[in-house]
């Protein structure tokens, strides 16, 4: 457990950069900031979420709050990097992924997501790493993967909202809306006013010891660790070997040409 400092001498905001930290009065918003392609993540912004994670669990804030920069959340990886990827690109690219979101899950401090449209595939897995998920009434969310030949990671879906609610958006590629992402448990509240929402959480968490809310987050994953280190590997696995497969080449030309992408029977 790391021991906790006064403060973190990290700012960094700038419209030309893809991850906007800011940390003020021991509150860390780190805001995913591509807006023209939707806040999909590409490997740069993967990479400062890595680097800045690291700097958080070596010196945690009192919480952390996870958005992205209008319009909407985030719409997964950036499909466009994919295009040119090869099968070793795949891999380091899907690994630092699961990286990041280990981080997150782990990172001592309580995690505030505050979701604002649409939010898919990675977008989705980055609300779900969050310990506290708010999200508008115009938020859907849903795992596209298939929809584009690759899989879709499970793990963490399916200890959150059980195997058959999983089994239903993973094999469908479906989208749920806020007010059902709420009913199964996907987000933690629909929410009319998100800032409200996470002001009001960031005041009701410092009444509530910093310690003890840093080992239970600690103990939740040790619950689900195991299951959780195996999936990743497996889906690290799997996202390599469908980097260079005949579909996935279909499905990310239909993606460029705007079209139905044709699969083989």
């Amino acid at each position: 457990m790391n021991a906790r400092t006064g403060g973190i001498g990290m700012t960094i905001d700038s419209a030309q950069t893809p991850l906007i930290v800011q940390v003020k009065n021991d509150v860390a918003t780190l805001t995913l900031n591509r807006p023209r392609y939707k806040n999909a993540v590409n490997f740069e912004l993967l990479s400062l979420l890595d680097e800045t994670l690291d700097r958080l669990t070596a010196e945690p804030p009192r919480i952390i709050v996870l958005r992205g920069a209008a319009p909407g959340f985030c719409s997964g990886i950036d499909l466009k990097e994919s295009r040119e990827t090869n099968q070793e690109f795949a891999r380091r690219r899907v690994s630092l992924m699961h990286r990041v979101l280990r981080k997150l899950r782990l990172v001592p401090a309580p995690l505030i997501v505050a979701c604002d449209g649409v939010t898919a595939g990675l977008g989705t897995e980055l609300l779900i790493s969050g310990d506290l998920r708010f999200a508008t009434r115009d938020s859907r969310m849903s795992y596209p993967e298939p929809r584009v030949a690759v899989p879709s990671p499970a793990h963490r879906l399916v200890w959150l909202i059980g195997l058959t609610k999983a089994q239903d958006m993973l094999l469908t590629a479906r989208w749920v809306d806020a007010d059902e992402g709420e009913r199964i448990g996907l987000i933690t509240r629909v929410v009319d006013d998100l800032d409200t929402t996470v002001n009001e959480t960031i005041e009701q968490l410092r009444g509530l010891s910093p310690l003890a809310l840093a080992q239970t987050k600690e103990n939740l994953w040790v619950s689900v660790q195991a299951g959780a280190e195996g999936a990743s590997m497996h889906h690290i696995a799997a996202v390599t070997l469908s980097a260079t497969t005949a579909d996935r080449r279909e499905a990310l030309s239909a993606f460029a040409e705007k079209r139905t992408p044709k699969y083989p029977a």
